[in-house]
């Protein structure tokens, strides 16, 4: 008897599970989703350093836009994760 088709989406998927690509394949999404969540003016003040070990390290240009962000940290890190699907992003550092 033969299975049925499977479609290309959920073999890629099982792949991904089956390998546990999920951590690797969403790290490098992030500086798209961190670009995407802050929106054209995040590009003016902050920039994408990169992500190591459950941590987002962010370069900011101005220090009240730093202090901005640290007060808004948990609800970024919360948005990032909720994008990712799952709890990626432990904690952001801004610099």
């Amino acid at each position: 008897m033969q299975d049925s088709p499977k479609h290309i989406a959920d073999i890629l998927n099982d792949l991904v599970k089956e390998h546990r690509w999920e951590h690797s394949i969403a790290s490098n999404k992030i500086p798209v989703l961190w670009n995407e969540l802050l929106g054209d003016k995040g590009k003016d003040i902050c920039i994408f350093q990169r992500f190591d070990e459950g941590k987002l390290f962010i370069h900011v240009h101005s220090a009240p836009w730093r202090n901005e962000l640290s007060l808004r940290k948990l609800e970024l890190i919360n948005k990032l994760n909720e994008k990712i699907g799952f709890p990626l992003v432990k904690e952001i550092i801004f610099r």
